[in-house]
């Protein structure tokens, strides 16, 4: 296939797509699922900041066990 081919249906499939999403934002149902997403998404800082500090926490709780069998195999050694 030559180059020309190739650019007309990768426009072609790029005007489809363009198309359809045109299609889905003018309906209603399309425009509510954009608002529920940006709604999502403004919360998401939120929830990331929640997972860090619980992963955190988690981490800190295995680190300090982890000590705790060192000091043991310390004391046995």
């Amino acid at each position: 296939m030559d180059k020309n081919k190739q650019l007309t249906y990768g426009l072609g499939g790029l005007g489809v797509l363009l198309g359809g999403l045109g299609v889905f934002l003018i309906t209603e149902k399309g425009r509510e699922i954009v608002g529920s997403l940006a709604r999502h998404l403004e919360r998401a800082p939120e929830s990331i900041e929640q997972l860090a500090n619980a992963t955190q926490a988690e981490l800190d709780r295995i680190q300090q066990t982890l000590n705790q069998i060192a000091e043991r195999l310390q004391a046995v050694s």
